[in-house]
């Protein structure tokens, strides 16, 4: 393996007698300096390259990392370690500009101190010389991380539960790696959704995204926010951050707390309230009407109440409406007398009337065509 510069390999494994060796101190780019070479020459020199490369991957030599991947906060230190499966080593080392190296011969496990990392493209590199003149070399796995600078949702309108879903927005602002990024939106004790980022850019980004959630009125006064966390080891996962919380304030229409239609019986001239009280937000105002124009109680006190109290005259339906800026709900109230009147009655003219009827057949007997009335000496 021969480098270009600092950090970049040629991507093929040579002997040094052909491409030069990789433990050089003062290497310099070779693309630069190699003269134009016959096409025959150049075929003969990538057949004799593959076949070197083949016989390195036949005694089968890796290269393994210990952690096999690694994280550190930009700026941050970390450290890993390179060894080979083969006994057959010259040397080993670490190429890297946060600690590298440089070959040391004779060991075939090596470790690394990456001190203050602070570029988002750094790859270090850890690189073999066999005995047999072939080289190795594979990139480290690293990410290189940093939590949000802000974490920011606008506060939440007035909802209206008649819509089913919303919108909450929220903003992350210089994070990184955008692929670790992980969003989520909280209302009261659950999460609601979460949402996750796709990308390459290694690099800090800012991300603004909306969720689509659904409200009902009991959500009205709970407190929603969001939170950005990055997706690493649980060791190494910094805490999340959280956007400032916020109180929802849902609108939902009136429901009433009695039954919707009710039917009251009453006894002429008593005083009876009719509840038409419901629970909403806003506060629902009521206004009463009566089927009878002609009565004159609906003036009375808390005719524009929850609760309407008059003297029960006659029968009657009396409609409510309770509304508020979510919508309106009707109930209506059925007064009527109660049957037991109407039985009561009903005896009373009964046993009249069978009085009237004895004393008529009493009569009918005593009494004689002539007028007079015939009873009997015996009698008194």
């Amino acid at each position: 393996m021969v480098w270009d510069g600092a950090e970049t390999p040629y991507r093929s494994s040579i002997s040094p007698d052909i491409g030069g060796s990789l433990c050089h101190h003062n290497r310099t780019s070779l693309r630069s300096e190699r003269p134009a070479v016959p096409k025959t020459t150049m075929r003969l020199f990538l057949f004799f390259a593959f076949m070197i490369y083949a016989g390195k991957r036949a005694h089968g030599c890796e290269i393994k990392f210990t952690p096999p991947m690694v994280y550190v906060v930009f700026g941050g230190s970390t450290s890993a370690n390179c060894r080979t499966t083969c006994n057959n080593t010259d040397g080993i080392g670490w190429e890297s500009s946060f600690g590298g190296t440089g070959l040391m011969e004779g060991l075939s496990t090596l470790d690394v101190n990456l001190v203050k990392v602070n570029d988002w493209n750094t790859e270090p590199k850890c690189y073999t010389i066999y005995s047999d003149g072939t080289q190795d070399i594979l990139v480290l796995p690293i990410t290189i991380y940093k939590m949000p600078k802000k974490v920011f949702m606008p506060k939440p309108p007035t909802l209206m539960v008649d819509s089913k879903y919303h919108l909450l927005q929220c903003s992350v602002f210089d994070v990184a790696p955008v692929n670790r990024l992980v969003i989520s939106w909280h209302k009261g004790d659950e999460m609601v959704h979460e949402q996750k980022f796709e990308g390459t850019d290694r690099r800090p980004v800012n991300k603004s995204v909306e969720a689509t959630v659904d409200i009902v009125a009991e959500d009205n006064g709970k407190k929603v926010w969001c939170e950005a966390k990055l997706d690493l080891p649980a060791e190494q996962s910094p805490q999340p951050m959280r956007s400032e919380l916020h109180e929802l304030t849902v609108y939902y229409p009136p429901t009433f707390t009695e039954p919707k239609n009710e039917t009251l019986e009453n006894v002429v001239g008593t005083k009876i309230s009719l509840n038409c009280t419901a629970t909403g937000n806003p506060t629902p105002v009521y206004k009463w009407n009566s089927a009878d124009s002609t009565l004159k109680g609906m003036q009375g006190q808390n005719a524009t109440g929850s609760i309407f109290t008059l003297e029960f005259r006659t029968p009657v339906v009396y409609k409510c409406v309770a509304s508020n800026a979510a919508g309106e709900r009707t109930k209506y109230f059925h007064l009527d007398k109660p049957e037991g009147n109407y039985t009561t009655m009903a005896v009373l003219l009964g046993v009249f009337l069978t009085l009237g009827a004895v004393i008529i057949i009493i009569g009918a007997i005593f009494v004689t065509r002539n007028g007079l009335c015939t009873i009997p000496r015996n009698i008194y």
